[in-house]
Protein backbone atom coordinates (compact mmCIF):
# COMPACT_ATOMS: atom_id res chain seq x y z
CA UNK A 1 0.00 0.00 0.00
CA UNK A 2 1.07 3.59 -0.52
CA UNK A 3 0.35 6.55 1.74
CA UNK A 4 -3.08 7.07 0.15
CA UNK A 5 -4.10 3.58 1.28
CA UNK A 6 -4.25 2.18 -2.27
CA UNK A 7 -2.43 -0.85 -3.54
CA UNK A 8 0.10 -0.09 -6.25
CA UNK A 9 -1.80 -2.52 -8.53
CA UNK A 10 -4.99 -0.47 -8.10
CA UNK A 11 -3.15 2.57 -9.50
CA UNK A 12 -1.90 0.79 -12.62
CA UNK A 13 -4.33 0.62 -15.53
CA UNK A 14 -5.84 -2.79 -16.25
CA UNK A 15 -5.03 -2.41 -19.96
CA UNK A 16 -2.01 -0.48 -21.22
CA UNK A 17 -0.95 0.23 -24.79
CA UNK A 18 2.61 -0.91 -25.43
CA UNK A 19 5.11 1.31 -27.18
CA UNK A 20 6.50 0.20 -30.53
CA UNK A 21 9.81 -0.66 -28.84
CA UNK A 22 8.05 -2.72 -26.15
CA UNK A 23 6.10 -4.56 -28.84
CA UNK A 24 9.31 -5.34 -30.75
CA UNK A 25 10.99 -6.59 -27.57
CA UNK A 26 8.16 -9.09 -27.14
CA UNK A 27 8.27 -10.08 -30.82
CA UNK A 28 12.03 -10.61 -30.65
CA UNK A 29 11.65 -12.81 -27.57
CA UNK A 30 8.81 -14.86 -29.08
CA UNK A 31 9.39 -18.17 -30.82
CA UNK A 32 5.77 -19.03 -31.53
CA UNK A 33 2.72 -17.18 -32.84
CA UNK A 34 -0.29 -17.31 -35.11
CA UNK A 35 -0.38 -16.29 -38.76
CA UNK A 36 -3.64 -14.99 -40.24
CA UNK A 37 -4.12 -15.31 -44.00
CA UNK A 38 -7.10 -14.61 -46.24
CA UNK A 39 -8.13 -16.43 -49.37
CA UNK A 40 -11.26 -15.89 -51.44
CA UNK A 41 -14.09 -16.14 -48.92
CA UNK A 42 -11.94 -17.81 -46.25
CA UNK A 43 -9.66 -16.76 -43.40
CA UNK A 44 -7.15 -19.15 -41.83
CA UNK A 45 -5.08 -18.98 -38.67
CA UNK A 46 -1.94 -21.09 -38.61
CA UNK A 47 0.28 -21.62 -35.56
CA UNK A 48 3.96 -21.44 -36.41
CA UNK A 49 7.39 -20.78 -35.00
CA UNK A 50 9.07 -17.53 -35.93
CA UNK A 51 12.11 -15.39 -35.41
CA UNK A 52 12.23 -11.57 -35.46
CA UNK A 53 15.22 -9.57 -36.62
CA UNK A 54 15.79 -6.06 -37.94
CA UNK A 55 12.10 -5.25 -37.56
CA UNK A 56 10.97 -8.14 -39.77
CA UNK A 57 9.50 -11.56 -38.93
CA UNK A 58 10.58 -14.84 -40.52
CA UNK A 59 9.20 -18.36 -40.67
CA UNK A 60 9.72 -21.53 -42.68
CA UNK A 61 7.04 -23.56 -44.39
CA UNK A 62 6.49 -26.62 -46.51
CA UNK A 63 4.99 -26.13 -49.94
CA UNK A 64 1.22 -26.17 -49.84
CA UNK A 65 -1.91 -24.12 -49.44
CA UNK A 66 -0.38 -21.59 -47.02
CA UNK A 67 2.29 -20.58 -49.55
CA UNK A 68 -0.22 -20.54 -52.40
CA UNK A 69 -2.46 -18.25 -50.35
CA UNK A 70 0.49 -15.94 -49.60
CA UNK A 71 1.31 -15.71 -53.30
CA UNK A 72 -2.30 -14.79 -54.13
CA UNK A 73 -2.73 -12.42 -51.19
CA UNK A 74 0.46 -11.45 -49.35
CA UNK A 75 -1.37 -9.29 -46.77
CA UNK A 76 -1.19 -11.07 -43.42
CA UNK A 77 -1.76 -10.66 -39.71
CA UNK A 78 0.47 -12.18 -37.06
CA UNK A 79 -0.14 -12.39 -33.31
CA UNK A 80 1.86 -13.43 -30.27
CA UNK A 81 0.83 -13.52 -26.64
CA UNK A 82 2.44 -14.39 -23.33
CA UNK A 83 1.87 -14.23 -19.60
CA UNK A 84 4.62 -13.00 -17.31
CA UNK A 85 3.83 -12.76 -13.63
CA UNK A 86 0.53 -10.94 -13.20
CA UNK A 87 0.52 -9.47 -16.71
CA UNK A 88 -0.63 -10.86 -20.05
CA UNK A 89 0.78 -9.41 -23.26
CA UNK A 90 -0.54 -9.43 -26.81
CA UNK A 91 1.15 -8.04 -29.92
CA UNK A 92 -0.59 -7.94 -33.30
CA UNK A 93 1.19 -7.26 -36.59
CA UNK A 94 -0.27 -6.49 -39.99
CA UNK A 95 2.09 -6.69 -42.90
CA UNK A 96 3.12 -8.10 -46.23
CA UNK A 97 4.59 -11.58 -46.65
CA UNK A 98 7.28 -12.33 -49.20
CA UNK A 99 8.66 -15.75 -50.07
CA UNK A 100 12.46 -15.59 -49.98
CA UNK A 101 14.25 -17.23 -52.90
CA UNK A 102 17.70 -15.63 -52.73
CA UNK A 103 20.17 -18.09 -51.08
CA UNK A 104 21.92 -15.18 -49.33
CA UNK A 105 18.63 -14.13 -47.70
CA UNK A 106 17.74 -17.66 -46.60
CA UNK A 107 21.26 -18.14 -45.19
CA UNK A 108 20.78 -15.00 -43.07
CA UNK A 109 17.51 -16.42 -41.73
CA UNK A 110 19.25 -19.73 -40.95
CA UNK A 111 21.90 -17.77 -39.04
CA UNK A 112 19.12 -16.39 -36.80
CA UNK A 113 18.49 -19.92 -35.53
CA UNK A 114 15.10 -20.46 -37.14
CA UNK A 115 14.51 -24.20 -37.09
CA UNK A 116 11.22 -26.05 -37.68
CA UNK A 117 9.77 -27.62 -34.54
CA UNK A 118 8.41 -30.61 -36.40
CA UNK A 119 10.53 -33.09 -38.31
CA UNK A 120 8.99 -32.14 -41.60
CA UNK A 121 10.67 -30.69 -44.64
CA UNK A 122 10.14 -26.93 -44.58
CA UNK A 123 12.29 -25.61 -47.38
CA UNK A 124 10.44 -22.35 -48.03
CA UNK A 125 11.37 -19.18 -46.16
CA UNK A 126 8.93 -16.31 -45.65
CA UNK A 127 9.56 -12.76 -44.48
CA UNK A 128 6.84 -10.53 -43.04
CA UNK A 129 7.45 -6.80 -43.43
CA UNK A 130 5.18 -5.09 -40.86
CA UNK A 131 2.99 -2.15 -41.85
CA UNK A 132 1.23 -1.83 -38.50
CA UNK A 133 1.99 -3.09 -34.99
CA UNK A 134 -0.06 -2.76 -31.86
CA UNK A 135 0.56 -4.24 -28.43
CA UNK A 136 -1.24 -4.32 -25.12
CA UNK A 137 -0.45 -5.34 -21.58
CA UNK A 138 -3.32 -6.64 -19.43
CA UNK A 139 -3.07 -6.65 -15.65
CA UNK A 140 -4.58 -9.96 -14.59
CA UNK A 141 -7.17 -10.05 -11.86
CA UNK A 142 -7.43 -12.39 -8.92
Amino acid sequence: MNISGQDRQEQEPRVRELSLDESWQLLEAARFGRLGTADVGRVDITPLNIVASHRHLYFRSAKGSKLTTLQLNPHVAFEIDSVQGGTAYSVMVRGTARILTDPEETAKVDALGLKPWLRTEKLEYVEIAPDYITGRAFRLGD
